[in-house]
């Protein structure tokens, strides 16, 4: 059990069985669940690989720590501490989401948080900060881990769904850890009621490239070694790239990092795609009348535009926060999220722009960027094993419950 291929794979294994699936269907969902699994920790092994050895540099130079908030590549580095907890607390906090929202008796709690990747990134954010701050392991790490995830996927559905019940009829609302975007988003776009809507702005041609998030990626992060590698120095760099011209060597770096990112991704879809339907299956079953919390991508669709404005303002914000931070002198620097500035600002921007039209979506997207990656100085205190490796869970959602974090840190913390 202590393998997370294997035990996913006997969780597709069980939820396939349960839905009397043909035994086709369940050999395929369970060999899928496992190679999904293997693939993912591979493409964090190739990250890591590509991001540590100029973090360790830019640490030296600087005398400082820079890390770069996001929710995948850190759970990838910490499933490699808690391989055994995390996979159990992502499949007992699904239990116990259901069995919350089947007892508490408020319409806004009826959902049933289907992002499973994000609620898997979840459980690892969950027990790794349990674990850090309040000195849990084994048994009791696994329950208050897992009553953390089911307890964090209960509420964030219904923060979400009175924003999003006149857009989608009240058929489906956001699961993900993007509501603060969401909620901001909405009432920033409530201080221009007048301005033009984003669908009536043209944008140049390139910017359609963006929508690709593969394009956005492998462009952003190359920028981002760059700026990363002149901050370190070339004599520095030249030690990492050998023969190689340091600009070369970085921008491969970019491109190499994202593309870890991308299989990362392609492992969790295809283990996704077994896992999802057992826990929708049994869902349905358990909760009649309940509406699915969805992936942030489903909401694009209502303001493409909008989205694309979102994202601009968003990097923005991230770039003005590393202004920010370098400026005071912080003794933790934010890194450009490329995941966030297109996924979060994206949400930001297409309700900002439902309420304030392009000036709503760009202001939404550039104060969810500045909280985002800001909000790392808050982060940083409770998240200090991580650090090292360049990265942070983030996410403004994050920033925002810090502070109940930081409260029971103080009252139980170890």
């Amino acid at each position: 059990m202590t393998q997370a291929p294997i035990f996913l794979g006997l969780v597709a294994l069980i939820g396939l069985l349960l839905q009397k699936k043909e035994a086709a269907d369940v050999f395929t969902g369970t060999v899928k669940t496992i190679s999904g699994t293997v693939i993912l920790l591979a493409g964090v092994d190739l990250f890591l690989a590509v991001l540590l050895p100029l973090m360790d540099l830019l640490q030296k130079k600087g005398n400082f720590t820079g890390v770069m908030p996001d929710n995948q590549a850190p759970f990838g580095v910490v499933m490699t501490n808690f391989s055994k907890e995390i996979p159990i607390a992502f499949v007992l906090g699904f239990i116990i989401h259901i069995l919350i929202v089947r007892i508490i008796p408020f319409k806004n709690f009826k959902n049933v948080y289907l992002t499973a990747h994000e609620m898997l990134f979840l459980a690892g954010f969950s027990v790794a900060v349990l674990a850090w701050n309040f000195n849990l392991k084994s048994n009791s790490l696994i329950i208050m881990g897992s009553i953390m995830t089911g307890i964090i996927v209960t509420v964030f559905p219904a923060v979400s769904r009175p924003f999003t019940k006149e857009m989608t009829d009240d058929e489906y609302t956001l699961g993900h850890m993007f509501i603060v975007a969401l909620v901001l988003g909405t009432l920033i776009g409530g201080l221009f009621k007048n301005s033009k809507k984003s669908d009536e702005v043209e944008l140049p041609g390139i910017l359609s490239s963006f929508s690709d998030f593969s394009v956005l990626l492998s462009t952003v992060m190359p920028l981002i070694f760059i700026a990363l590698g002149l901050i370190v120095g070339s004599e520095e760099i030249a030690t990492l790239s050998g023969d190689m011209n340091w600009i070369m060597f970085l921008i491969m770096q970019g491109i190499k990092f994202s593309g870890s990112i991308m299989i990362t991704l392609f492992g969790v879809r295809t283990f996704l795609g077994s896992i999802v339907p057992a826990f929708q299956g049994i869902s349905e079953k358990l909760l009649p009348g309940a509406v699915p919390a969805l992936d942030c991508p489903v909401f694009y669709p209502y303001s493409p535009v909008g989205a694309i404005i979102g994202f601009l303002g968003h990097g923005i914000g991230a770039i003005l926060s590393v202004i920010i931070m370098v400026t005071l002198k912080a003794p933790v620097i934010p890194l450009p999220s490329a995941v966030f500035i297109f996924f979060e600002g994206s949400i930001a921007g297409v309700f900002g722009d439902r309420k304030g039209g392009w000036k709503g979506a760009l202001l939404a997207g550039v104060v969810i960027g500045l909280i985002t990656h800001v909000g790392v100085a808050i982060l940083a205190g409770y998240q200090e094993p991580i650090l090292p490796s360049g990265l942070i869970f983030g996410s403004a959602d994050i920033v925002v419950i810090s502070p109940i974090i930081y409260l029971l840190k103080l009252i139980f913390g170890a």
